[in-house]
């Protein structure tokens, strides 16, 4: 499971991406690169795990 998020680009990038657009007749959507996911301990695996449980919610452990 990886999440995105929309990227945030300067007007200027932004009126490049229209143009692009209007050439290929389509919408583009421009994401955020992913970071990679960190390489945790077993140790750190299962911290994150109890942390999961307490908040009800799923972690996800990214690269900083």
């Amino acid at each position: 499971m990886q999440c995105t998020a929309y990227a945030h680009l300067s007007d200027e990038k932004l009126k490049k991406l229209r143009k692009f657009e209007e050439e290929f007749g389509t919408i583009l959507v421009a994401y955020e690169k992913v970071p990679a996911f960190a390489d945790l301990s077993d140790d750190e695996i299962r911290d994150v795990q109890k942390e999961e449980k307490k908040l009800g919610k799923i972690l996800i452990a990214y690269e900083q």
